[in-house]
């Protein structure tokens, strides 16, 4: 074997992605386990409602994913590959900062927006229930400090078994919710307490890696995260939050819009469980994705940039490729494995996934783009684009669903058409575009300057 093979089979690179695909392959497994627990036990319009207060969940909470782990891990990625060790520390201080802000500001606005919700869907029960999940917000933050600085100092095994473990917890806390019959809100319970349990972990686990590397402790890292300042990064994360909050709407927008379209849940819960099912067969990407981030993010610190670009270009090839395989098994397989999941509905589950299939291929395909995007600090070139295909893409998003209750009674397979819809055509403009400005990047940094003329 040569040793550019055993390097592509047995470096680094492949073992960090192998244990994030390890983590996100038992996660995958233990939402679909919590996915047939919560169809099979709280029946079609019960898990319309969890759809419901969900997607509502959903739409708030991309105040805490604004892309402040993913920036952040590529900081602290870069600082780590120069051997810059007070970065460093800013930035651990930095995510530390914006995650306890981020999921403050998420319980704040949820608890004030749930009790209007739940007059505007006619749902008396849907208030305290959307109430009560939002306090996951600020649950989460220890979950997501303690990802995003595992992940930039690459200690991707430790990631996974922590990441890995919420979806274990959190699967056994649903279960035994339903098995108490606590119902929809013992359920949306057991997901705020598994999120607080993480965070404890978290912070946990936190400490163990400050001693063995060298970071500050907790105390001395909350002192440094009052100090820091927000506004320098997030100039690098404004724009990129404007990528990552597509996928939110795609999945949010036509569980909200189908429950006020139709007066009922069940049109929304279907649509939740198919775009689950297509999300969690993504997950296979994921692993590879997210060790792309901190793995660009070092060479970028060491100015391997044709390297770089090697590594970019392979990545999406090999992710492309396997969307496309993926995308085809699952026409013929998909039928038998959701009549025996999930019974009864399984049509209606059946017709969402397949028609969100694309959206397998392009995040194939694109692969890595934020990645790029993240370490060449370009996004505010892309802005103007994003907003302008914002418009239209929501519009289609909405157009095909109303016209879907024009024509098949409930909307529902018009909003699964728009929603795939808009985020093919989103993601591939933008990538085209991004990533013409980020490789442009890179050529400035790699050209030296012209020699000084001056006498």
């Amino acid at each position: 074997m040569n040793g550019r093979l055993r390097q592509l089979l047995f470096g680094r690179f492949a073992r960090d992605t192998a244990a994030t695909q390890v983590s996100l392959g038992i996660s995958t497994l233990c939402a679909l386990g919590a996915s047939v627990i919560l169809w099979r036990g709280l029946g079609k319009t019960g898990y319309g409602d969890y759809a419901l207060v969900f997607a509502l969940y959903g739409m708030i909470n991309v105040l805490n994913d604004l892309a402040f782990g993913k920036v952040s891990t590529s900081l602290i990625a870069k600082a780590r590959g120069a051997g810059d060790r007070p970065t460093t520390t800013a930035q651990v201080a930095y995510a530390l900062k914006m995650t306890v802000l981020a999921g403050a500001a998420v319980t704040l606005i949820g608890l004030v927006i749930a009790p209007f919700a739940a007059v505007f869907y006619g749902n008396t029960a849907f208030g305290p229930y959307a109430m009560l999940l939002f306090l996951a917000g600020i649950g989460g933050f220890g979950r997501s400090f303690t990802s995003t600085v595992l992940a930039g100092v690459r200690r991707m095994w430790t990631l996974a078994a922590f990441e890995a473990a919420f979806g274990a917890l959190r699967l056994a806390a649903i279960g035994g919710a339903m098995a108490a019959g606590l119902g929809l809100g013992g359920v949306i319970g057991a997901h705020v307490t598994a999120t607080f349990a993480l965070t404890l972990a978290g912070l946990v686990v936190y400490r163990k890696l400050a001693r063995e590397i060298g970071l500050p402790r907790l105390g001395r890292l909350a002192r440094e995260a009052v100090r820091v300042p927000w506004w320098p990064t997030f100039r690098i994360v404004a724009p990129i939050a404007l990528d990552r909050q597509l996928l939110r709407l795609v999945q949010s927008v036509p569980v909200l819009l189908l429950g006020k379209l139709t007066g009922s849940t069940q049109p929304g819960g279907y649509y939740h469980l198919g775009w689950s099912i297509v999300i969690n067969l993504g997950l296979g990407f994921a692993g590879l994705a997210r060790n792309l981030l901190p793995f660009f993010a070092e060479l970028r610190g060491k100015e391997q940039h044709d390297r770089l670009r090697r590594n970019y270009r392979r990545s999406v090839v090999v992710a492309g490729l396997a969307g496309v395989v993926v995308a085809g098994v699952c026409v013929p397989l998909l039928p038998p494995v959701l009549r025996f999941l999930y019974g009864e509905g399984r049509e209606a589950i059946a017709a969402v996934a397949y028609a969100l299939l694309p959206v397998l291929v392009v995040d194939g395909f694109c692969i890595g783009v934020s990645a790029f995007i993240v370490i060449t600090e370009r996004g505010w070139w892309a802005v103007r684009l994003k907003l302008a295909l914002l418009v239209p893409g929501l519009g289609a998003l909405v157009g095909l669903t109303l016209a879907g209750r024009a024509l098949w009674s409930d909307g529902l397979l018009g909003a699964a058409i728009g929603a795939a819809a808009a985020y093919t055509v989103w993601w591939a403009a933008l990538s085209l575009y991004q990533l013409a400005v980020s490789f442009r990047a890179l050529d400035e940094r790699a050209t030296p300057a012209p020699p000084d003329a001056s006498p």
